[in-house]
């Protein structure tokens, strides 16, 4: 397609392509024999780039198309630099570009998949990309290169980029991955189907605690998300010839999933896309243990990397660090976490985090929070719900003029531009939330005690944990791996309960001093764990 393209010459937009197309103009060289479309001032220069741009292609030299032609159609190149092109996907610790790290990046050059792994071989990953210059990925633009970028500061990565979330969207197809992929008749295995990035990043610490199996799975979820990517560009790259097509009334502009294994003529070109190799559409996965930490990788029967365990540098937070340094100033390590609810028809959670213990329980009404949390006397009471209102604001009402002044902190537009997820304290549905959490924190300073606001979704993404709505059982097993011993009267531990450990435990970082308070004095602070200093 891209020698069907006229955009990139300077002077030549969307219409005089278009127009060109309709008298049948369909190729560069169909343009250089036929000159007289073109006004005598404008000759040289069209002759000039078409000469350089068949050079270009020759010698896939992307720069000069980067230079000339618009991002939004750098997918017209993909047939010409299917050779040079390579889909990729990675996976992280997390979803925040400022708290979280790669963990693997899986590659695919339309015959091999590969993997580059943290603490292993992930540097190699450098070297390879050098033998690429077009990458094709999902969401790549806002996620997976922001990451390698971090990673790699120093990397080079290859100009021409096609996101098929953007090339998706203008064929009027939007949703995740997944979804698309099922509507495009694209099949996972039942195990894999449900994975996420938050899921994903689950497997991962699972595999640091010594589970191969979640390997195992971490590294299929990653073979299926990279190797379709070429499935869909495929599709893509059909699509979008049919639709310029039906413009120039070619063909009726039908997009259908593309027929591999056979040509397929257009106005433009005769293309064949050929279908991924078999024994790659349904992946056998080994890990091989030989001890010491190793690990050989198979896929297929052949060798895909191996990983040394032991390598692997881990973010280890241990209770016991934070009393030693709660107890050097002089302090008694009690912290109250309240994971509270929005009114007393729903439970609260409350802890009492006393030493290493870890008392557990729950709440519905002011008066039984109040008490159960006073009878404990706390060091500090960490509460899990804002604590005040945007600067400006003197009251939660959206009919007051004080709405002006919006519904958000500025600890929350904080958090936002770190990538974790925070609702602004005045939405809707957080109203009776903050200002009960409003009411609490007032009663309980007034009787002396120091009152800190925490989040403990916002805790568990610094700290590497997986928030409740993932994985409650891993959150719980990361938060014990951490020396804390959980004391409950009932057989299964709530969420709310595990929220409120969190908010307990924020409240020792405070103690301790390895903290961030995040916000301006006018609305108060957000207190988060600061692990800079080993936590």
């Amino acid at each position: 397609m891209i020698k069907s393209t006229f955009v990139f010459i300077p002077g030549i937009g969307e219409k005089t392509e278009e127009n060109f197309w309709k008298k049948g103009i369909l190729t560069w060289l169909d343009l250089k024999k036929n000159f007289t479309v073109l006004s005598r001032v404008k000759r040289k220069v069209v002759c000039d780039y078409l000469t350089e741009a068949d050079s270009a292609l020759s010698e896939y030299n992307t720069s000069f198309f980067v230079r000339h032609l618009p991002q939004k159609e750098y997918w017209r190149i993909y047939s010409e630099f299917r050779n040079k092109t390579l889909f990729l996907d990675i996976e992280t610790t997390g979803l925040s570009l400022y708290y979280d790290k790669i963990t693997l990046v899986g590659t695919f050059d339309g015959n091999e998949y590969k993997i580059f792994v943290r603490d292993n071989n992930l540097p190699d990953f450098i070297d390879y990309l050098e033998n690429y210059e077009l990458i094709v990925t999902f969401n790549g633009k806002l996620f997976d290169i922001p990451f390698i970028k971090k990673e790699f500061p120093e990397i080079e990565i290859p100009p021409l980029h096609i996101d098929l979330r953007y090339l998706l969207r203008g064929l009027g197809i939007t949703g995740s991955l997944k979804q698309i992929e099922g509507g495009l008749g694209i099949r996972r295995p039942k195990n894999l189907q449900e994975i996420n990035g938050r899921e994903a990043s689950v497997l991962w610490n699972k595999f640091v605690r010594g589970d191969n199996k979640a390997l195992e799975k971490l590294i299929l979820y990653n073979f299926q998300d990279t190797v379709n990517l070429q499935t869909i560009m495929h599709f893509c790259y059909k699509a979008k010839v049919k639709e310029i097509e039906s413009k120039i009334n070619c063909d009726s502009y039908q997009p259908t999933l593309f027929s591999y294994g056979k040509e397929v003529n257009t106005c433009f070109e005769t293309y064949n896309f050929e279908m991924p190799p078999s024994n790659l559409n349904i992946p056998k996965l080994a890990i091989q243990h030989f001890g010491n930490g190793l690990l050989n990788v198979r896929l297929n029967n052949e060798n895909l990397v191996t990983i040394n365990r032991n390598k692997i540098k881990k973010l280890d937070i241990k209770i016991e660090g934070l009393l030693q340094r709660i107890k050097s100033k002089g302090l008694s390590p009690i912290s109250v976490g309240i994971d509270l609810s929005g009114s007393g028809k729903r439970k609260s959670g409350i802890c009492v985090l006393k030493g290493k213990e870890a008392y557990l329980d729950v709440a519905r009404t002011d008066e039984d929070i109040l008490s159960k949390t006073i009878n404990a006397k706390p060091t500090v009471i960490s509460i899990d719900s804002p604590l005040s209102l945007p600067e400006g604001r003197c009251c939660p009402e959206d009919s007051c003029e004080c709405r002006k002044y919006g519904i958000t902190r500025e600890c929350e537009r904080i958090l936002k531009k770190r990538g974790i997820n925070v609702y602004p304290c005045l939405i809707g549905s957080m109203q009776n939330l903050t200002m009960r959490g409003i009411r609490l924190a007032d009663t309980f300073q007034k009787q002396g005690f120091e009152v800190i606001e925490s989040y403990p979704g916002a805790a568990q993404d610094i700290m590497g944990f997986p928030r409740k709505r993932i994985d409650l059982d891993e959150l719980e097993i990361d938060l014990m791996n951490m020396g804390i011993k959980p004391v409950s009267g009932r057989e299964t531990v709530t969420h709310d309960e595990i929220d409120a450990l969190t908010s307990a435990l924020v409240g020792y970082f405070y103690l301790a001093g390895n903290y961030e308070a995040i916000g301006k004095a006018e609305e108060g602070y957000l207190i988060i764990p600061d692990l800079t200093n080993g936590g």
